[in-house]
């Protein structure tokens, strides 16, 4: 594992790092590294040899997801977004689906969307309005979805939507839904806080036709596959978030040792060995913890918990670690030219997306052992 994670250093300090400011700056989808992750064999890690990926551990993804965010987090959550996508297929998907998609998406062929939210359905999935309708020509689907990641870039969008609006959350069905079907528009590019080259879209959707097979799965399934794909993806998120905090550390330790008051580097100085002894305990802490979550998954065993207490640790230790390079740098820390100032930014957003840490308490409190044990 450790010659994995040189390889996928060396290629993220070399192509992804350099340019991550002006990416921020300019706002512009990283299109030519994302091939580049694909020509690195970084797009289909842990999806099965049989369907065209590297059949590799979920901590191999994990690897690969904390390097790409120590060097750029927009990339690593295009990147992230990618494997989300691609997700609904894996654990959802008939055999026919698995062999038709997957093998394109694991090689970066194809690039993944997932499209759930909706202007009024965040963490309530169940009361989601975009709708679908049988009809003998296929599927009819009309409605909305707001915050979807690489939706005009994705080549396959997994779409959910009713498709029996009185059976709530049973009701949901996911669909494929590939590059230029018609019916569907794009909003500009939200202008968000953080992760400003990672693009995100309102999605509209005018009575869209898709075929019949376009159902992922069986219909009425959606909802399961829903939560089941966001279950193994709040890992990867716990990984984006441990290479945001390893960037920002790197970054202390660097910041600490060349800058001096009363003539001496303010790294000798008590008050910010504590700063960075709290915020290095903190790390190792998450990384561990999204190690174990990922071994959980890889077992076969009931995932909810687990990936719920990765995703809050990691993220909420991200933003503490973070906060505290911040203080660390000074006033330094608050300019824009400043990379601890991006990094600020971009890692607001992990305690949101996939599950607010609020969300993710309510997940751990309802699947908490009754009686502990010596297992985690």
């Amino acid at each position: 594992m450790s010659e994995f994670r040189s390889t996928v250093r060396a290629f993220a300090n070399a192509e992804i790092l350099p340019g991550a400011a002006e990416r921020d700056e300019s706002k512009e989808f990283p299109a030519h590294l994302m091939r580049r992750l694909a020509e690195q064999d970084l797009m289909g890690i842990s999806v099965p040899e049989e369907f065209g990926g590297l059949g590799l551990s979920t901590r191999a993804q994990l690897v690969a997801v904390e390097e790409v965010a120590r060097a750029d987090a927009a990339l690593a959550s295009i990147y992230t977004a990618h494997y989300l996508g691609l997700e609904p297929i894996l654990v959802g998907g008939t055999e026919e689906q698995k062999k038709r998609w997957l093998p394109g998406l694991a090689s970066g062929e194809v690039l993944a969307g997932f499209a759930l939210t909706e202007p009024d359905a965040g963490s309530d999935i169940a009361s989601m309005r975009t709708v679908a309708r049988r009809e003998d020509d296929g599927w009819h689907l009309s409605g909305s979805k707001t915050f979807i990641s690489n939706a005009r870039e994705a080549d396959l969008v997994v779409l959910f939507a009713k498709t029996d609006p009185s059976a709530g959350f049973r009701g949901i069905t996911a669909f494929a839904v590939p590059k230029g079907t018609p019916g569907i528009s794009y909003s500009e590019p939200q202008d968000k806080l953080g992760i400003r080259s990672a693009p995100t879209y309102t999605v509209y959707l005018d009575d869209v036709v898709l075929p019949h097979d376009a159902v992922i799965g069986t219909e009425g399934r959606g909802g399961n596959i829903a939560l089941t794909a966001l279950n193994r993806a709040r890992i990867d998120v716990a990984a984006m978030a441990n290479g945001i905090a390893l960037r920002a550390w790197e970054l202390g330790r660097e910041y600490a040792s060349e800058r001096k008051q009363f003539g001496h580097p303010i790294f000798e100085f008590q008050a910010i060995q504590l700063l960075l002894g709290e915020c290095d305990a903190k790390l190792v802490a998450s990384r561990v913890t999204a190690d174990w979550a990922s071994d959980v998954k890889d077992a076969g065993q009931d995932l909810r918990r687990a990936a719920s207490i990765s995703k809050f640790v990691a993220t909420e230790a991200c933003f503490s670690i973070v906060d505290q390079v911040v203080q660390i740098h000074g006033g330094a820390g608050f300019m824009r030219e400043s990379e601890i100032e991006r990094l600020y930014r971009d890692c607001r957003i992990l305690r949101i997306f996939e599950g607010t840490s609020q969300i993710q308490l309510l997940t751990i409190a309802g699947n908490a052992p009754s009686i502990r044990s010596t297992e985690y």
